[in-house]
């Protein structure tokens, strides 16, 4: 199996490492020069605000470097010349192992790299309160009331970004599994690199119009998208369980209904 998986990595790594330095290059940039128009109140904020572009294309930075490989391996016929080497399960564990690791380090290292820059590359913000207190009047600070986590990300900003960047690499597991699996049956590229893109804006304009934001998957990826006190456990567990849920009713369809085979090609 660790040898499937050097191989698949020698195939997907140029891809990847060129979309892991832009993304860098792009968080480092936001993160460096778009905080300056917001009033901030603690450091950290400079990555959130910075990120938040990011927090819009993450499928694509989780898809568009890893799930193109099945489909051509797919459409040139070479998928089936596998198969006197070694078994269909395996051969497509080890894709999948290091399409959904590339997607996790990506967006991992991508996120990261956000928040060095916002709490040691990007020189002291000037702290601006803006919660006014209604019995003194005057300005005072209202992270710790208003944002999630707000004691983790007030007094140990690099544990919350770290916490964070894993949860978002996670999540980004989840999007190139999409991809990998609309990989198995689709014979069209464009669907499978957008896909789950367009999965996650369909799910949250669903979502928005049923009242219910906070069960979105970018309110998952991103909980500061909606008040602290909508937050809970499921905010965190309704996208993706939704997510992988989708992609189950996907295979069983293709695979019974349809009788899409992956190796028919």
């Amino acid at each position: 199996m660790s040898k499937l998986i050097m191989l698949e990595w020698r195939k997907l790594r140029f891809p990847v490492l060129l979309m892991t330095g832009v993304g860098i290059l792009l968080s480092v940039f936001l993160c460096s020069t778009l905080y300056k128009s917001y009033a901030l109140e603690s450091q950290l904020e400079v990555w959130e605000v910075g990120f938040e572009f990011i927090n819009f294309i993450f499928p694509l930075i989780a898809v568009l470097p890893t799930c193109w490989l099945m489909y051509f391996e797919r459409k040139s016929g070479f998928l089936k010349y596998t198969l006197p080497r070694v078994g269909k399960k395996q051969y497509l564990l080890s894709k999948w192992m290091v399409v959904g690791g590339s997607a996790f380090l990506m967006m991992f290292i991508i996120s990261f790299a956000g928040v060095i820059t916002a709490l040691y590359v990007v020189p002291p913000i000037d702290v601006t309160y803006t919660l006014v207190s209604p019995l003194t009047g005057e300005p005072g600070p209202s992270l710790l009331e208003t944002h999630f986590a707000g004691e983790l990300f007030t007094e140990f900003p690099l544990i919350y970004g770290l916490l964070f960047s894993i949860w978002k690499g996670l999540i980004c597991v989840i999007m190139a599994t999409m991809g990998f699996v609309f990989s198995l049956y689709s014979l069209n590229l464009f669907v499978i690199l957008t896909g789950p893109f367009v999965y996650t804006i369909l799910e949250n304009f669903i979502l928005s119009i049923l009242h219910a934001e906070h069960l979105r998957l970018v309110t998952a990826f991103e909980p500061t998208n909606i008040s602290v006190e909508a937050v809970s456990l499921a905010t965190f567990l309704f996208g993706p369980l939704l997510a992988i849920t989708t992609m189950i009713v996907y295979i069983t369809y293709m695979k019974f209904k349809s009788k899409e085979l992956v190796y028919a090609i």
